[in-house]
C-alpha cells in the first residue's frame, strides 16, 4: 500500500505544530520518523490513523484522498491498516482474547467465529500469550499490553503498519521478538511507518529516515 501525506498543516492555540508536512511512502517500504519530545510525532501519527483531522492537507492511500473516499472505500482501507498506539489503546474491561478479536469482528464480519478464533489463538501463541487470553487487560503489565497492541495490529495481516514509539514500555527480553515481527511484516510486503527515536529499530529496519523538527519533516541523509 502506498501512503502519502500531502501538505499537512495543523495548528493549536495559534501555534503551527505541523507546517506543510509531506512524504510518500512506497508500497512495501519502511520509514522512520524521529524527533524530540513535543515535535509532533504522535500528532502526525494520529492524523495518519484518522483519529485526528489536519487543518489542511491530504492523507492519501494508493493515490486516493481518505477524506474523499466513499464509506465503503474508507472501510476497505481501514481493514488493511494496523495501528499500534503508544499506550496500546486496548479496552481494559475486555479480555485479551476479546481485544484481539475486535479488528476481525469489525473488518471481517463474514469470517466464521471459528476462523477468527483460530487466527487470534495463533497470533497469541506467536507472542507467548496463549495462557493469558482469558485475562482482562487491567490485569496485565504495561509491557504486556504494549506487546498485545502489536499483536492486535498484526492479527488482520495489514498491508500498512503504523507504530507510535515502539518498545517504549517493552522489557529488553522482548526486543528481539518485536523486531522479528516487524521484519516479518516487511518481508510480507507491508508498508511500515515507525514513529520512534530508537536507533536500533531505525537503523535495522528503516529504508529511509526522517526527522520532524520545527514543524517540518526532513529526510535524514546517510553519513
Amino acid at each position: 500500500m502506498q501512503v502519502e501525506l500531502r501538505n499537512i498543516h495543523f495548528s493549536f492555540g495559534g501555534s503551527h505544530l505541523l507546517d506543510d508536512v509531506s512524504v510518500v511512502v512506497e508500497n512495501g517500504e519502511c520509514i522512520s520518523i524521529s524527533g524530540s519530545s513535543g515535535s509532533g510525532k504522535s500528532l502526525l501519527f494520529s492524523i495518519l490513523c484518522g483519529t485526528l483531522l489536519a487543518d489542511k492537507g491530504q492523507v492519501m492511500a494508493n493515490g486516493k484522498d481518505l477524506r474523499a473516499m466513499k464509506p465503503g472505500e474508507n472501510q476497505a482501507f481501514r481493514k488493511h491498516l494496523g495501528a499500534v498506539f503508544q499506550r496500546s489503546a486496548l479496552l481494559s474491561n475486555l479480555s485479551l482474547e476479546e481485544n484481539l478479536m475486535l479488528p476481525l469482528n469489525l473488518h471481517f464480519p463474514a469470517l466464521s467465529q471459528q476462523v477468527k478464533l483460530e487466527r487470534v489463538r495463533s497470533i497469541a501463541d506467536e507472542f507467548g500469550f496463549s495462557r493469558y487470553l482469558h485475562w482482562r487487560i487491567d490485569r496485565m503489565s504495561v509491557g504486556m499490553t504494549s506487546l498485545a497492541g502489536l499483536a492486535r495490529a498484526l492479527v488482520t495481516e495489514p498491508k500498512c503498519l503504523i507504530w507510535d514509539a515502539p518498545l517504549i514500555d517493552v522489557d529488553q527480553i522482548w526486543n528481539n521478538l518485536v523486531k522479528t515481527k516487524l521484519r516479518q511484516a516487511k518481508k510480507a510486503g507491508a508498508t511500515i511507518i515507525i514513529f520512534s527515536n530508537r536507533r536500533d529499530i531505525i537503523d535495522e529496519l528503516a529504508d529511509r529516515q526522517f526527522v520532524l523538527s520545527e514543524s517540518r519533516l526532513r529526510l535524514k541523509h546517510a553519513a
